[in-house]
Parts: C-alpha cells; structure tokens; sequence
C-alpha cells in the first residue's frame, strides 16, 4: 500500500464540480491536494498542514478571492497564492499581484497541462524559497557564532601581546644584570679563572646574549603585531640601502670565505620605506643567506618587480636549499628548519619579522627554491609616489 502523500496544495472553490475536476487532475501528482467549498475549513488545513500552495477562486459567496488570499499572506505569508478568475475579474487579479497578496492568476476554463505545470512550478519555488531562507538563517547563525569566536579570540590575542611585552621588558633587566656580571668575571681583576672556568663563562654569555636577541625579537614582533610602531617612510633608492647592508655583512662573508655581490638595475625609481626597518630585513636575508651557505656565496640583486609599480630585491644563495613542504612554514612565528648544525640556529623570528615588515611597507615576501639549488628570499615594494 502506498504512503499517503504529505498535503501540500488546498483548493478553495464554491462549485463542487471544479474541486472534483482538480482533484481527478492532480492524482498523479507527488504532493496531495486539499478541496473544500468553505473557507473556514481551508484556514483550518493552511494553519496545520505543510501546505505550499493555495488555489482560491474569486468569486464566492460572502468572501471573495482575493480576501480570502489576503488573509492567507497574513497567517502564512510563505505560502504562494494563486487566484482563480473569470475574463471578467482579470483586472482585479492583476490589481492583487502588484499588491502582493497574489503570486499569479489562472483563468477559466483552463487548460490541464498548463495547470499542472503551474502548480508544479509554484511548489518548486516554494521549496526553493524555503531552502534560500533555511541557508540564510544557517548562514547568520554561523556568522553570529563566528562574531563572537572573533571577538573572544581578539581578547586573548590582546592579553597574548599584552603578556609577551611585558614579560619581555621584564626579562630585560636581569638578563643585563647577568650578562654585566658574566663580563665582570670574565676580567682578570675579578681572579684568576682555570680554563674550564672561563669556557664555561663563555658558554653562559652565548646563552644570555642569544636570550637578549630573541627578547629583542619578541618585543619587536609584538610592536609591529599590535600596530604600535608606526613606520615612518621616506622616498629611497634601494640601491642604497643594500650596498650600506652588504658593508656590514661583508666580514662574515670573508671568515667564511664565500662572496657576497651585488647586481642592482641602473635608475631604479624611489621607494617608500622607513630605512631603518628595510635595512633590518635586509640585514636578516643577508645574514640568514651566509649563515646556510657553506660553498659558493650569495648575491644581493634589485630591479622593477614583475607587479607594475613595484621594485624588486631578491637575496639568492648557494647554499642546501628547502624543500616545497617547508617554504610555506618559514614565516611562522618560532619555526626553523631542521639543521643538525647547531651553530646555524636562531631565535625562529627574523622571517616573522621581516614578513610584518614589508607587510607594513604595503609589499609582498616570498621564497622561491628547492632542495640542493640554492634559495632566493624575495621582496617588493612600492614605487614612491608623490602624496601617497
């Protein structure tokens, strides 16, 4: 025996026939269909059954069509109402379309495919209307839950920052205390030091002053984190600040006996920069590009980026290389590569660094590379303009 089939469509008409006729109509159809001649009895079905379309006559004793749909929009505005009509009642239906309280009319006599269509048309669109607005109510309530994980999440990340500068700040002073202390030791006025004694003076200064570097790191990442450094930025010619950067680095190159060049475009336009800070990302690629270079050496190069209204710095080196599944995490704050030389290991926050950086100067970092070829760190900044 077949399930009986949810009622989804109520016809109102005062003749019997008609109803008869609808209901011989739309046997075959998926949803089932309520007939009356009062409608009392209609109201009753629309208020307790998931009904999706109603069919109403116009003219009826005591309650016209339009009325009656009237009243249906303001119980079950969701539902589609289709209005029955004669020739002469056209202008009255189209009159209730363009108030709202039809969806559409049909005439009589009608005919039967055109109905059929019709009413499996307006079912469809109320299933999709009511599918709309299901997603949408699911949509603000996710939106609304999101909301309220954002402004928890900023309230932890705010107390994240507020602790680290203050640890960091308070770390500072007994970290310069103990460095003070470890050089005064260190002295030949504070005793005789045994070798032993003084190699583990060494070791302990390492560690407070590699302590005080990172320290450095976190204070300067959490400024720039917080927005509470505001880069001050002037027009400069890269080329400039690179060569003033490879001066400094050009020592290290030379204990390690690698070379360190420079390949700078002829009459680069300006950027905007706070020379200060690019020189610290420079400073870092540079020295990070030495530091895992053991043969070869590196070359510092500037020219117009491949984006127009950019300049381009690439800091490429002979060194291992990095594998694609370890250039996306470089930048993450902490992460360093696996490097069974320990003397090549950092505090995990230049990259970091240099990312909020450029970010600030409104520029792009990025690596390009790949294991036993070398790395190229890459960034790009603004050509100056003018006002801006």
């Amino acid at each position: 025996m077949a399930e009986p089939k949810e009622t989804n469509l109520v016809i109102l008409d005062d003749e019997v026939n008609i109803l008869r006729a609808c209901t011989r109509l739309f046997r075959g159809e998926a949803f089932g269909v309520f007939t009356t001649t009062d409608p009392n009895e209609a109201m009753h079905v629309i208020e307790t059954q998931p009904i999706k379309v109603v069919l109403s006559d116009q003219r009826m004793p005591g309650l016209s069509g339009v009325e009656f749909l009237g009243r249906v929009k303001e119980k079950r505005p969701s539902i589609l109402r289709i209005l029955f009509t004669g020739h002469t009642d056209v202008e009255t239906a189209e009159n209730a379309i363009n108030k709202g309280e039809v969806y559409r009319f049909i005439n009589k006599p009608w005919q039967d495919e055109g109905m059929r269509t019709i009413l499996r048309d307006a079912i469809q669109r109320y299933d999709l209307a009511e599918e709309n607005r299901k997603l949408f109510e699911l949509t603000q309530k996710q939106n609304n839950e999101l909301q309220v994980v954002n402004a928890q999440l900023k309230i932890l990340i705010e107390k994240e920052k507020g602790f680290t500068s203050t640890a960091s700040h308070e770390l500072r002073t007994p970290l310069s205390s103990i460095l003070i202390a470890v050089d005064l030791l260190a002295q030949p006025v504070a005793g005789q030091l045994s070798e032993e004694g003084t190699r583990y003076l060494h070791v302990a200064k390492k560690g407070v002053e590699r302590l005080s570097h990172l320290i450095d790191d976190i204070l300067s990442l959490s400024k720039l984190e917080s927005g509470a450094e505001t880069l001050k930025t002037e027009p400069k010619q890269i080329s400039d600040l690179i060569r003033d950067t490879v001066v400094i680095q050009e020592l290290l190159a030379t204990q390690k006996g690698l070379y360190l060049k420079m390949e700078m475009a002829p009459d680069l336009p300006p950027v905007g920069v706070n020379t200060d800070r690019i020189i610290q990302v420079l400073n870092n690629l540079i020295h990070n590009a030495l530091k895992f270079t053991k043969q070869g050496g590196v070359i510092v190069s500037s020219c117009l980026g491949r984006e127009a209204g950019t300049v381009e710095v690439c800091v490429k080196d002979t060194g291992p290389g990095i594998s694609q599944e370890e250039i996306p995490k470089l930048f993450q704050k902490f992460h360093q590569l696996d490097n069974t030389d320990s003397r090549v290991r950092g505090t995990g926050l230049g990259l970091a660094i240099c990312k909020e950086i450029i970010a600030h100067h409104r520029g792009n970092i990025w690596i390009e590379s790949e294991r036993g070829r070398g790395s190229s760190f890459i960034f790009s900044l603004p050509i100056f303009k003018e006002g801006k």
